[in-house]
């Protein structure tokens, strides 16, 4: 596959609507609030603790023998960044990237950045525009809060990549960073599920790895349920993790723990709960033949986050850019808490 093929899919409404938000120009009809549910996008799910225990026994890992088929294998992963405050709001930058490997062969395109100007009177119609064009969600939703509309806006971005490869491959390994669960209250079910049996017609299988993840099993994290004497191995802890949470959370994919390589290092595998089991750890049998292994991570997801990631000249170089095109002028905010607090001010999270 060449790069011109990603290159004409180019997602444009993120131009556009970049550009109308910078402009400040809003269109009132699609900015109506509605309170039909919306699109999380996040896998906030990854962040829950679960702690669940069959009987006494420990399940048993499935060590990882047979070779694989060589397949081609795609990453995908965005990233987003605050560029500073202005009067109105704040401006930020989403970017996404794919990263293949074929025929030994590793090539990437990067999509963005794309920049927003997010302030209240415009956060309906940057959230419902961007679903609507790229999912052809018709209804209007309530938008989040402010200063989360660029978590968002990444989540969105991520689905429209994960959806353009699902529709443009055929029998190939879709590498996703993060994982298929989602909540049953506030997320759109219908555009995971079209998204998944996409990718199945088309015969790819996609397998989601979760960099951090809380769930435990038997008392135990998951980094601690595998040891190095069965690596390449997987251990299939789904009905522990269903059985805890299965009436808030959605599992799309069937969960395991699974370490790729030799180490300490360990993580959360989703594979798509219709694959079936053997088709599955096939196709992590493939993952192990088709890409190279470091740190029991894949490299196109490694290299594709990588080249998401925001230098800090390229930070200097979009804030030029939008002062000198748009007159927006990024203003200092006074420390109110460096202020009130001084020397004990303490650790503050980020907004992304």
């Amino acid at each position: 596959m060449e790069i011109a093929e990603f290159s004409q899919i180019t997602p444009k409404n993120f131009i556009e609507i970049g550009y109308t938000s910078l402009k400040d120009v809003v269109d009132l009809n699609l900015s109506r609030a509605m309170t039909v549910p919306g699109l999380d996008g996040g896998d906030f799910a990854d962040e829950i603790e679960l702690n669940a225990t069959i009987g006494n026994n420990f399940l048993k890992p499935i060590t990882l023998l047979n070779p694989g088929e060589e397949v081609p294998v795609f990453g995908v992963d965005v990233s987003n960044i605050d560029l500073g405050e202005t009067k109105e709001g704040f401006l930020c930058a989403i970017r996404g990237s794919i990263v293949w490997r074929e025929n030994k062969t590793y090539k990437y395109v990067r999509h963005g950045p794309f920049i927003f100007h997010v302030t209240e009177a415009n956060k309906h119609f940057l959230y419902n525009a961007l679903r609507q064009r790229c999912f052809d969600v018709n209804e209007g939703v309530g938008a989040p809060i402010m200063e989360r509309i660029p978590e968002h806006i990444r989540n969105i971005l991520e689905r429209w990549l994960q959806k353009q490869l699902s529709e443009s491959r055929r029998e190939s390994l879709l590498l996703w960073d993060g994982s298929m669960t989602t909540r049953t209250v506030n997320n759109p079910i219908s555009i995971l599920s079209r998204l998944l049996k996409r990718a199945r017609d088309a015969r790819n299988v996609i397998l989601a790895l979760s960099k951090k993840t809380s769930i435990s099993a038997f008392g135990r994290r998951m980094d601690s349920l595998l040891d190095s004497g069965n690596a390449p191995c997987l251990l299939d802890i789904d009905d522990v993790v269903r059985v805890q949470y299965g009436k808030y959370l959605r599992f799309f994919g069937k969960i395991y723990a699974v370490k790729l390589s030799p180490g300490n290092l360990s993580f959360r595998l989703d594979i798509d709960r219709q694959v079936p089991q053997e088709a599955g750890i096939q196709a992590v049998e493939n993952l192990l033949c088709s890409d190279l292994i470091v740190d029991s991570y894949p490299e196109t997801l490694r290299l594709a986050h990588i080249m998401s990631r925001f230098s800090a000249n390229e930070v200097i170089a979009m804030q030029r850019f939008v002062a000198e095109n748009y007159g927006l002028k990024i203003v200092q905010r006074p420390n109110i808490r460096q202020i009130l607090f001084g020397p004990y001010t303490g650790i503050r999270s980020k907004r992304s």
